[in-house]
């Protein structure tokens, strides 16, 4: 059976993504590999808030709910920045 240019695109049209059967969690890593990037990032956080006034006792769990709140902000800019892509 000879092949067309037709049946060609169709072959090729049919391998292509599109927005109705691209998958972005096919690409996205795991949710505890999120979390553990999560918690990475608010640990780092906290230490740096920690660092800023010298290491003073006392302020551990303020420092770590202030670097929460912060990554979780940045994380949700960051999704919103990516749905508007798509």
């Amino acid at each position: 059976m000879k092949e067309t240019a037709a049946s060609k695109y169709t072959l090729l049209e049919n391998k292509i993504p599109t927005l109705r059967n691209f998958d972005p969690l096919r690409f996205s890593p795991s949710a505890r590999k999120l979390e553990e990037d999560r918690h990475s990032m608010i640990a780092k956080a906290a230490y740096f808030r920690a660092a800023r006034r010298d290491f003073q006792p006392g302020r551990e769990l303020e420092d770590w709910l202030a670097a929460e709140a912060e990554v979780d902000r940045q994380l949700a800019e960051a999704r919103m920045r990516v749905d508007f892509t798509i």
